[in-house]
């Protein structure tokens, strides 16, 4: 493996490449989560009791709507395909059925979550928290559409290369965030006699963010000179084939998001029941799981565009250069944040809430934490390098025994059979995420080593 990796100049231009498409990836994935994290931040500094409210409601959405991005994640890895091939007159058509499934999934998982969000909630965490969660649930349901939507445009957008871009709409829709945050969340906004504070009033904020997002993204793409040859306006011919693959890859990704999303929102009703201060503290440190994730998560966006055009151009020694190398990036980082978290913890814990009761817990949390960061950035990038190179079923199999089999079992017997609550919790995590890092970095690994066909 070491000549593998010895740093060639094509080594150096595939980490050039990477970085070089990645980097807007990253930050517009970061911008993403900044509206969840500043959500947190500014309601958890209000109320800890209005913060448990917010996180349950946002466990739920979550739960469909990475659900719906996976599903639609065809758009990005077959434009990509075709780029890569040289048919770029199937590109238009990617985009437009894109456009279709995104407006059907919204619509459909919108109605899904608002008829059976609010039982599920009340079925399984304290009444309190049902209760304060049911409104914010609403509000982040009727985003599903446009938010979809959205993402097609931001998938679209990568695949040509073009991630400054979507960069660019993801930090103007946080700027709008932050000022609606500060407004509502203290309650100084009363619309219709009902007082937009709170979970609330995040929960309404990050409506209209995204809604102003997704309907300037689009617009932006469909009038995009750059795109013009692709005839995005133009009525497309039918392409079974490509419709069929496309489905094909959103469908597994689909469901393994929906597994690691599921077992998430499992661990979340986990520390809902345990009480309101557990459920702050899970709050707290899942997102900032998550706004972490987000660095590899992006490294698996430039991964996956690199990896697809490479299959599609048939270049075999390209591909295995580009995993290789997303590989170490993504490895290199989340070891960047194991240490800064063992020598912060302290500060980071103070950053998001000054609750003495929180503090040790969260502290805690953080450092049981540096266990699963490395695998769970391994695991992610590889998952969509196996998508990106037509190995569908393999991640989602390793996803849904480390996740769902695996994860939330132990999760309910660490956290609340054996008492170790919110460590608990961090721990059955841990081992999750290192089943998944080796198998899917090794499937990859595999496959190059036996010439698995392209």
């Amino acid at each position: 493996m070491t000549s593998r990796l010895h740093i060639t100049p094509e080594t150096r231009a595939a980490f050039a490449a990477l970085f070089r498409l990645s980097w807007p990836v990253v930050m517009s994935r970061l911008g993403i989560m900044l509206m969840s994290l500043l959500d947190t931040i500014v309601v958890g500094q209000t109320s800890t009791a209005e913060l448990g409210f917010l996180m349950q409601a946002q466990s739920l959405y979550w739960v469909f709507g990475l659900t719906c991005m996976g599903l639609l994640m065809g758009v990005q890895v077959k434009t990509a395909h075709f780029i890569g091939s040289g048919d770029e007159h199937r590109v238009g058509a990617v985009f437009q059925r894109g456009l279709g499934y995104a407006l059907t999934l919204g619509l459909g998982f919108m109605t899904l979550l608002l008829l059976i969000g609010p039982p599920f909630l009340r079925a399984t965490v304290q009444p309190e928290i049902a209760q304060g969660s049911h409104l914010p649930l609403i509000l982040f349901a009727a985003s599903m559409p446009v938010f979809l939507c959205g993402a097609v445009a931001s998938q679209f957008l990568e695949a040509l290369g073009r991630t400054r871009d979507v960069l660019i709409a993801t930090l103007l829709a946080n700027a709008l965030n932050i000022v609606l945050l500060f407004v509502l969340v203290p309650g100084h906004a009363h619309i219709f006699g009902v007082s937009f504070h709170g979970a609330m009033g995040a929960a309404t904020a990050t409506l209209i963010a995204r809604t102003a997002q997704a309907i300037g993204m689009l617009l932006y793409v469909i009038w995009l000179p750059a795109a013009r040859p692709y005839g995005l306006k133009d009525k497309q011919p039918d392409d079974h084939a490509a419709a069929v693959e496309q489905r094909h890859i959103g469908y597994a990704t689909g469901a393994a998001y929906f597994i690691e999303v599921a077992a998430f929102g499992g661990m979340t009703v986990f520390a809902g029941h345990i009480g309101e201060d557990a459920a702050a503290s899970w709050a707290i440190l899942l997102n900032f799981a998550s706004v972490v994730f987000m660095v590899p998560m992006g490294l698996s966006a430039g991964c996956s565009v690199l990896v697809g055009r490479a299959f599609g151009a048939g270049d075999r020694e390209g591909l295995a250069r580009t995993g290789r190398v997303s590989f170490i990036s993504a490895g290199a980082f989340m070891m960047l944040v194991v240490v800064s978290v063992l020598l912060f913890s302290g500060v980071l814990t103070r950053f998001y809430t000054h609750d003495q009761q929180l503090i040790p817990v969260v502290q805690e949390g953080l450092l049981l934490s540096c266990l699963f960061f490395i695998p769970d950035g391994l695991q992610v990038v590889a998952a969509q390098a196996l998508r990106a190179r037509k190995d569908i079923l393999a991640p989602t199999v390793i996803h849904y025994v480390s996740y769902g089999a695996i994860m939330l079992p132990l999760g309910f017997l660490f956290s609340l059979t054996f008492g170790l609550g919110v460590p608990g919790l961090v721990l059955a995590i841990a081992v999750a995420s290192l089943i998944s890092g080796v198998f899917q970095t090794g499937r990859f690994l595999w496959l190059d080593k036996r010439r698995a066909p392209i």
